[in-house]
């Protein structure tokens, strides 16, 4: 006879009509977000309002079963525009799931009353004193990409935007 799993992690995803989508039930929490992440990079394609790891301890009765072990609330990304800007709202930490963009913000390791944000694009980071600060410099970067235009910037266009960045 098998071994016994005593507890078990299911990713899902929430739509905006409601609906959800389980992604599967995993005995591990590694494999539970490895397929969560691998769904959210394809997000822009379906309209997703979040997504959740919940863990479920089998054989217990009510609501002492299930334990939610991260939200995360999906936005417009700052830098690129698209709906695949995934924000953790228990940590304070946001990544865009599109690989040519993956802007991101989360807390500074050392001082918890700054918040680290940046674009692996061009190397950029910045620290803020708030997430609002954070989402704001990134809003900043991404309206300084589009009015460059839609063609493949250069190294020189890229340091530019950088400077320019980081002299606000």
């Amino acid at each position: 006879m098998g071994e016994s799993i005593p507890r078990v992690f299911v990713p899902s995803v929430t739509e905006e009509n409601g609906g959800t989508i389980a992604l599967g039930c995993f005995s591990s929490e590694e494999t539970a977000w490895q397929v969560l992440r691998a769904f959210l990079k394809k997000s822009e394609q379906m309209l997703l309002e979040s997504s959740s790891v919940v863990i479920w301890d089998v054989d217990i009765v009510g609501e002492e079963a299930m334990t939610v072990l991260s939200t995360m609330e999906c936005k417009d990304c700052p830098v690129c525009g698209r709906r695949t800007f995934w924000i953790d709202v228990d940590n304070f930490s946001a990544l865009c799931y599109v690989s040519a963009c993956s802007a991101w913000i989360e807390e500074n390791t050392v001082d918890p009353e700054i918040i680290d944000c940046g674009w692996p694009t061009i190397r950029f980071l910045k620290q803020n004193k708030s997430i609002d600060e954070a989402v704001e410099a990134l809003f900043r970067l991404g309206d300084r990409l589009k009015s460059v235009g839609e063609e493949r910037m250069d190294e020189t266009a890229a340091e530019s935007i950088l400077e320019e960045e980081l002299d606000d």
